[in-house]
């Protein structure tokens, strides 16, 4: 049988699971369509996607129609969740960019337009919600084009727009379809009729910017145009699907997929345009291509990690070479050749499983119970070494401080995150080093607000989250000496500890340095070691609660007893005299400072600038990113306590095209404007 692989990508809520529910209907995969609002379609099947009326994890199809196998991925379009759709697209060979019929929101469709591009993705776009009021063709066709070039061409004219949309022309066959059934249903037909006069001349022109824009990729064709010759259908189907599933044109269609209009010509689109896996192997780490054969050794690569409670965990994988069948044993080459076991073999329908016996090269399936087994992996046949190479996942930008909610969780909390995070290669467990919280890291404020949704479906582990406490320090300005005993009687041996301390600020990022001046024996060698600790010990919370830091201590005298004194002694006269001298240093609290890398576009850069220069933030330059026309990287110094929300904001006032990076750079004293914070207790 004849395979696609398609992803269905794009700005969220562009219509993607409403255009893929379309498609299962049409072709007869599925007996009655879904709708997002009664949370009953068959990509959108998880909780969390109900609930918020969105895609918040792939989701897995697949129909068949005109004897082509189809497999479908849905991936979320909201940018919290780019890093999922990209480990799915390493699955797939071809990628269908669903868009609103508002020019406006083009520009959302940027960062993965491109990724597909880096990756050298066939693909189209597809005009959706014609049918909507204020759809606009012309003007989104125009915005495509001005962002992408010419190149993406337009191969439907749409008939009619908003409530009067009905019909399309196909610019490459010159004719007109019109819509015809029901439309509740959404299951529309495709009646031909002529191509209507009142848009016969856009047609024409439009027509003539198709076989232009396909020309520049074959010569004959560009010929038969210079000596005005009008190319054969055959000639001009056959180098549109050649061009598409090369990535040379990107053609345009148009539909809305709430009635099903278009969504026929879709589905055709995808048989015809997009490559077979024969057509488009995947390449191996080494840059080789791999032979889809159904005969040669097995390589496959998981592409997203499913975990249920009940039934276990599901790998979903692309079969790239080989056939695996239900009972096999594989070898997991990115785990040092780690022998596992599937067990089962399936096909998806969204959350529906359907038992398999064997998947061949270009297939989309789930291996069951492979617990070792994480997304990006290579699985192997026995003996075959062949490694692919992984999808990078992004750095997070944005954190929370978890803790359960009920003191019984925290024996399990870490082992329910880490299933979280098997799921989601683009979420991160990790414990802070100075507060020793836990923080769960991610993609954006939304991505981990899901990730605690499902923590408490999935695993009945409810958490409560606050934004992670900021490692404030403190240190000196000024210096003093302190005089201070220990002296401690009991019924019999006494406690007895003396020292003179000397305490000197330090430069900036230089520490804690301890030493000892003492002459005569005053304090005997074996306390001194004592009298450091007990002094690094109380350096460790000073006058506002935070460690202590950048300052040279000395020992310079003291006093001790024959009988009374011990380590224990002078260790305690030691953080007495830090706690006394600390309010007499003038203190100050330091905040850490971040250095800031904010890469957007050239349209928003002032903005940036303003958003940075009002979180106190010193602003070090601005500099267009060497290779990628229209951005703009920012490089700010920004004080680590306004950037807890900085992903959000930044993702707001740029319509979710900018991102950020940071590292800590130094630590700076809380300016005298701004009340310094204290510890919590």
């Amino acid at each position: 049988m004849r395979l696609r692989n398609v992803a269905f990508v794009g700005p969220h809520h562009a219509g993607k699971t409403t255009l893929v529910e379309a498609i299962l209907a049409l072709t007869g995969a599925i007996g009655r369509r879904g709708s997002i609002g009664d949370g009953t379609t068959v990509t959108d099947h998880e909780p969390e996607d109900v609930a918020h009326l969105q895609s918040t994890t792939v989701g897995f199809a697949h129909t068949t129609a005109n004897g082509v196998d189809i497999s479908i991925v849905d991936a979320p379009g909201f940018v919290d969740f780019a890093e999922e759709m990209k480990q799915a697209l390493a699955g797939v060979d071809a990628a269908v960019v669903v868009v609103e019929a508002d020019p406006g929101r083009i520009v959302q469709t940027q960062a993965i337009v491109d990724y597909l591009e880096s990756t050298r993705m066939p693909h189209i776009f597809v005009i959706n919600k014609m049918d909507r009021p204020g759809a606009d063709f012309s003007e989104t066709l125009a915005a495509l084009q001005g962002a992408y070039g010419r190149h993406v061409v337009a191969e439907q004219l749409p008939l009619g727009s908003a409530e009067t949309f009905d019909g399309f022309v196909d610019l490459a066959q010159m004719k007109a379809f019109r819509f015809a059934g029901d439309h509740a249903a959404g299951t529309l037909s495709e009646s031909e009729e002529p191509v209507p006069a009142a848009v016969e001349g856009d047609a024409k022109r439009m027509h003539s910017e198709l076989l232009e824009a396909m020309a520049d990729f074959d010569d004959h064709l560009m010929e038969e145009l210079l000596e005005g010759i009008e190319p054969p259908l055959d000639e001009i189907e056959r180098d549109l699907c050649e061009e598409c599933s090369h990535d040379q044109v990107v053609p345009v269609l148009v539909s809305a997929g709430l009635s099903g209009a278009g969504v026929a010509a879709l589905a055709r689109a995808i048989e015809k345009w997009f490559p077979s896996p024969a057509q488009a192997p995947h390449l191996d780490a080494e840059g080789r291509p791999l032979d889809p054969d159904p005969n040669a050794p097995v390589v496959a690569r998981i592409i997203k990690t499913s975990i249920h409670p009940q039934s276990g965990k599901l790998s979903i994988a692309r079969v790239l070479s080989g056939t695996i069948k239900s009972d096999a044993t594989l070898t997991n080459i990115s785990r040092r050749d780690e022998k596992v076991r599937l067990g089962g073999l399936y096909r998806l329908q969204g959350k529906k499983q359907e038992a398999i016996a064997e998947a061949g090269p270009g297939m989309i399936v789930a291996l069951a119970r492979l617990e070792s087994v994480a997304t990006g992996d290579t699985l192997t046949s026995n003996g075959h070494k062949v490694l692919l190479p992984r999808v990078p996942v992004g750095e997070p930008v944005f954190a929370v401080a978890i803790k359960p909610k009920d003191r019984i969780d925290e024996a399990k909390i870490s082992q329910m995150l880490a299933r979280i995070v098997d799921e989601d290669p683009a979420l991160r467990l990790e414990r802070a080093d100075v507060t020793h919280e836990w923080l769960l890291l991610g993609s954006g404020e939304q991505h981990v607000a899901i990730a605690v949704e499902r923590l408490a479906r999935k695993y009945k582990v409810e958490v409560e989250t606050a934004a992670p406490t900021i490692p404030y320090q403190e240190t000196i300005t000024g210096g003093t000496e302190i005089h201070s005993r220990y002296k401690h009687q009991t019924g019999g041996h006494g406690q007895f500890g003396d020292v003179w301390l000397r305490f000197e600020p330090r430069e900036r990022g230089t520490g804690v340095t301890f030493e000892e001046k003492i002459v005569g024996g005053v304090v005997p060698r074996q306390f001194i070691p004592a009298v450091e600790k007990g002094v690094r010990e109380a350096l460790s919370r000073g006058a506002s609660g935070y460690p202590v830091t950048d300052l040279h201590v000395t020992l310079f005298d003291g006093q001790y007893h024959d009988v009374d004194s011990s380590e224990q002694s002078f260790k305690t006269a030691a953080g007495m005299g830090v706690r006394e001298a600390l309010p007499k240093c003038n203190p100050v609290v330091l905040e850490p400072i971040a250095h800031v890398r904010v890469i957007v576009p050239t349209t928003y850069t002032s903005t940036v600038i303003q958003q940075l220069t009002g979180k106190r933030g010193q602003i070090l330059g601005m500099n267009p990113v060497d290779d990628r026309p229209g951005l703009d990287v920012v490089e700010a110094y920004v004080p680590a306590v306004e950037l807890s929300r900085y992903i959000t904001e930044l993702r707001t006032a740029t319509q979710g095209l900018g991102t950020y990076g940071w590292r800590h750079e130094r630590y700076d004293p809380v300016p005298g404007n701004r009340v310094a914070p204290k510890a919590a207790v």
